[in-house]
């Protein structure tokens, strides 16, 4: 109490002093929202729009604080909680190449301050500047690269390599694409999934692929980054996954891939669910998890059967298997968080839902929250369960047209409950949110044509409020059916902007292209119209970059569905950064705090780390770090005894990565 009443002074003071004014914002909403695409699936208590107060500081001087920093913590006058309509501002052209599920990538690969959009299309990798113009086209690949590229520093050298796989091999590129030694690595057709992390602990990353046809006898194998097999992979037939005759593998047909500490040892673990019951989690050894003993007739995870019913799946099988429902992974691309905010990550699955027998296999999807073992926590003893079925199961034969993928996207959107959201399209022609409790908050209904299908939904700031929207594009087998959406974080509907052709089946990308502080949307079209269009970049005038919590397939650039909960601390990176992706800077604790207080932060792999204190008048008080570090958890005491109470802010520099965080100071 005493502390409270200190930070009441503190605030009373800084309003004196430094005129602030308490401004009240409101979550935006538009004429263009439509009721019969609107569907309210939770308490009107949690749809009402909600109010935040941000600080305006006001007569305060010319600053010497970096922008980002100002803009951060609304030094500068506030912005419109207004999403504009996006504005086509480029149009990316090159040959008839179409897209399959590969989600650009935006970053500045030659380290020029000016971003590179790379996109993947057919079987070429292609780059094209951020003013438009084409950079360079990479097209020796025995086929069609299926997913995204990721993009990262993979040799440590201070630049960005960017890997992919088509069909059966696995590149990594450099900055002008040029294929890097070591590479292509060959294994197996197709590799639909590829994802980056230190699984092996070594302080760099590796890169993880899983197969897409039916009977496969690994689901996953590794490589460093330097082409050789990391030790335990593919990890059957290395030997090193324990698993006996109670695990089922079988393929992973869209992106089926997370990566993420699951165990506490900083090494990173993979999750692979696959096109039956079963899903594989393995640890960065390459053996497989233990599955909890509540399952009796298996000893690893792959032997786990994902019965609805718990009793059913604690004994292997259904008692009825025409009325039993299971969940597959046949196209499920999963992620990595921390649900229950124990401090400890668990796994979510988006299945589709069959009955046992699998004769009637059009039951809807179902969202899963599960631990390492495969045990399920309290509230989450049953998934989620969405049963409306209009289409989206299967692919279009004969039209290149694939059907939905079963992706999740992860954010904090409403903030009258604890942990995250899940956001997600289910097979009825609908977008779904589903809180931490598994209550549903909202459902909306963006078609009721059985051609029409999305592949996933990015989030990020476009109002400059810190108040999240979400963006997805739609496609279909006809022509003129698809568009680009824009929903507020309750779900109305803001904005709909119609794309050519079929569409887009990719999952947009949201970043800022042109660096100049708002988010670009970068739409990859199913089709290109030859040397006329083959990638739509909108810009939004209203946004900000500041709160791009999910803005890309599979959550960043590294691909590996690994989501933060601010709330339990360092796990991994949150936000797309576009030129590391590889640092992440944690709130101090305490905080406010009286003479000390603790800063953690993340490395993913080694690298020169700054670590700064700034005043309010951006003035530098105290340099706290200034060394090369190793990768994984670190932290510093910041002693604040010879400083008055007021707000203070801490800045990391980590390679090209930069970060920038609030305390308060109160004697």
């Amino acid at each position: 109490m005493k502390m409270l009443h200190r930070f009441i002074r503190l605030a009373k003071a800084a309003i004196l002093l430094f005129g602030i004014t308490i401004i009240p914002f409101a979550q935006s909403s538009s004429a263009q929202s439509q009721k019969n695409h609107f569907e309210k699936t939770s308490t009107s208590e949690d749809n009402d729009p909600q109010s935040i107060a941000i600080a305006e500081i006001s007569g305060v001087g010319e600053m010497a604080m970096p922008t980002s920093m100002i803009q951060r913590y609304n030094i500068l006058p506030k912005k419109s909680a207004t999403v504009e309509e996006p504005v086509l501002l480029l149009t990316l052209k090159d040959r008839w190449e179409e897209a399959w599920l590969g989600s650009p990538a935006i970053a500045d690969i030659d380290n020029d301050d000016e971003q590179e959009i790379i996109v993947p299309r057919a079987n070429a990798l292609i780059v094209w500047n951020a003013d438009g113009s084409l950079s360079w086209k990479f097209n020796d690949t025995p086929g069609r690269i299926f997913a995204s590229p990721v993009v990262a520093d993979f040799r440590d050298d201070a630049r960005l390599e960017i890997a992919f796989a088509a069909r059966d091999q696995v590149f990594m590129l450099d900055a002008d694409g040029n294929v890097l030694s070591g590479f292509p690595v060959t294994w197996e057709d197709e590799m639909r999934s590829l994802a980056a992390g230190d699984v092996d602990g070594d302080g760099k990353l590796d890169l993880v692929a899983a197969l897409a046809y039916s009977s496969p006898a690994d689901v996953m194998n590794a490589w460093h980054a330097d082409g050789s097999q990391v030790e335990g992979f593919p990890p059957n037939s290395a030997g090193s996954s324990g698993c006996d005759l109670a695990c089922y593998p079988a393929g992973c047909y869209d992106q089926n891939i997370a990566i993420g500490d699951l165990d506490g040892d900083l090494k990173l673990d993979i999750v692979v669910p696959h096109d039956n019951a079963y899903a594989s989690f393995h640890k960065g050894s390459g053996e497989a998890f233990d599955a909890n003993t509540m399952f009796q007739n298996c000893t690893k995870t792959p032997g786990v059967r994902y019965l609805h019913d718990l009793a059913l799946a604690q004994q292997g099988w259904s008692n009825n298997e025409d009325v039993d429902l299971q969940s597959e992974f046949t196209s499920t691309a999963p992620a990595i968080t921390d649900v229950d905010g124990d401090g400890v990550n668990e796994i979510v699955l988006l299945g589709h839902v069959q009955n046992a027998s699998g004769t009637d296999l059009l039951k809807g999807v179902a969202l899963w929250v599960v631990r390492p073992d495969a045990s399920r926590i309290p509230g989450w003893e049953t998934p989620f369960h969405a049963p409306d079925y209009l289409a989206g199961l299967g692919s279009f034969q004969g039209t290149n047209i694939v059907g939905a993928t079963n992706q999740v996207a992860i954010a904090d959107i409403n903030s009258n409950k604890p942990g995250p959201e899940f956001i997600f399209a289910g097979f009825d022609g609908k977008i779904h949110t589903v809180a931490s409790d598994k209550s549903e908050f909202w459902s909306f209904i963006y078609t009721t044509d059985t051609t029409v299908l999305t592949g996933g939904v990015v989030v990020g700031d476009l109002s400059g409020d810190s108040i999240p929207e979400i963006v997805f594009n739609t496609y279909s087998t006809d022509n003129d059916k698809g568009a680009l959406f824009v929903l507020d974080a309750s779900g109305n509907e803001l904005h709909r902007v119609p794309l050519p052709r079929r569409g887009a089946m990719p999952v947009p990308t949201l970043a800022d292209i042109d660096n100049n502080g708002t988010v670009e949307i970068v739409v990859s079209l199913k089709d290109a119209e030859d040397m006329v269009e083959s990638v739509l970049v909108y810009t939004v005038n209203s946004s900000s970059v500041n709160n791009l919590i999910w803005p890309t397939g599979r959550g960043n650039l590294l691909r590996n569905g690994w989501w933060i909960n601010p709330d339990t601390g360092p796990n991994t990176v949150k936000t797309l950064n576009e030129k590391s992706l590889l640092c992440q800077l944690f709130q101090n604790y305490p905080n406010p705090f009286n003479a000390s207080t603790q800063i953690k932060f993340y490395l993913a792999v080694p690298n020169n780390v700054n670590i700064e204190v700034y005043n309010t008048l951006g003035k530098r008080i105290k340099t706290l770090l200034k060394k090369r570090l190793n990768a994984g958890h670190h932290e510093v005491i910041f002693n604040a005894q010879d400083l008055s109470s007021g707000i203070y802010f801490y800045r990391i520099q980590a390679g090209a990565f930069q970060d920038v965080k609030k305390m308060i100071l109160i004697r």
